[in-house]
């Protein structure tokens, strides 16, 4: 077998190693475990929202297929290739669930959060905030704001930002806050997201806002005399939700993509290497 490119990177192949296996045989050994990373990376940013047992399952089974291969193996003494693909697909299965797991925790739930709550639109900050708590996007009148200059941050490790969010009424009691993390001073700023651009008129909702975001609420109605109910509803400002919401998916797939070319890379150059 001819592969001169191959053949500079691993000098110490005598030809009796490169005649033992076929174009068919490296392709297999490079590509297999790369295809699995590929699959279980597949089903963490599709499926892991709505069937994350399934997609268990599915990692413990190619496991088990795997670990049956490499035992089998290496108790009949079959050719180095063999013994070497399934602990590679092994490595592919982990890593990717591994960092799967990462992307989703990071990325894909944001994205799939957002992608199955409600959106409403033309929402005035005056109205009570129990009638969203199912929103995932929101998009405000065109005269509601965020009030910087009665932002407030609670210090804990981060800084934990807040700023009401009203209009031309001023309305009594603050049902919607803007919120994000280190992007304002103790009082009277807010620079978070796009809280400066006048044409930011929408919010994604924080869910499972951090308490340190209703510390900030609590110390901000103490500070500017403000009220605003038990459950209110904190938002990222942003000019387009639907932009934040795709960014989401794209930084997702990054991972997943720029992580499974790695251990294509990785997993080639070491597969090759321990059957020489």
């Amino acid at each position: 077998m001819k592969l001169p490119w191959l053949r500079s990177v691993y000098k110490h192949w005598d030809d009796a190693t490169w005649d033992r296996y076929s174009y068919f045989e490296l392709a297999v050994l490079v590509s297999l475990p790369w295809l699995v990373c590929v699959l279980m990376s597949f089903l963490f940013a599709s499926t892991y929202h709505s069937m994350p047992l399934t997609v268990w399952v599915i990692a413990l089974t190619l496991l088990t297929v795997c670990i049956w291969h490499a035992r089998h193996d290496a108790q009949h003494g079959v050719q180095e290739w063999h013994t070497v693909l399934p602990l590679s697909c092994m490595a592919g299965v982990v890593v990717s669930s591994c960092l799967g797991l990462v992307a989703y925790k990071s990325f894909y739930s944001q994205y799939w959060l957002y992608r199955s709550s409600h959106s409403y639109v033309n929402v005035l900050p005056s109205e009570p905030a129990a009638g969203y708590l199912d929103a995932g996007k929101l998009v405000f009148a065109d005269e509601a704001r965020v009030d910087a200059k009665r932002g407030l941050g609670f210090k804990d490790r981060s800084v934990y930002c807040v700023a009401p969010i009203i209009d031309d009424s001023k309305p009594e009691k603050i049902q919607f806050w803007a919120a994000g993390q280190d992007c304002c001073s103790a009082r009277g700023d807010f620079e978070c997201d796009d809280a400066w651009d006048r044409k930011a008129h929408a919010g994604v909702v924080v869910r499972r806002a951090a308490p340190e975001y209703l510390q900030a609420v609590k110390q901000a109605k103490a500070v500017y005399r403000l009220s605003s109910p038990a459950e209110p509803i904190f938002v990222q400002w942003v000019v387009d939700p639907e932009k934040v919401e795709l960014n989401y998916w794209l930084l997702g797939n990054g991972v997943l993509i720029g992580s499974c070319l790695v251990f294509l890379v990785l997993s080639g150059v070491v597969n090759l290497g321990l059957i020489g």
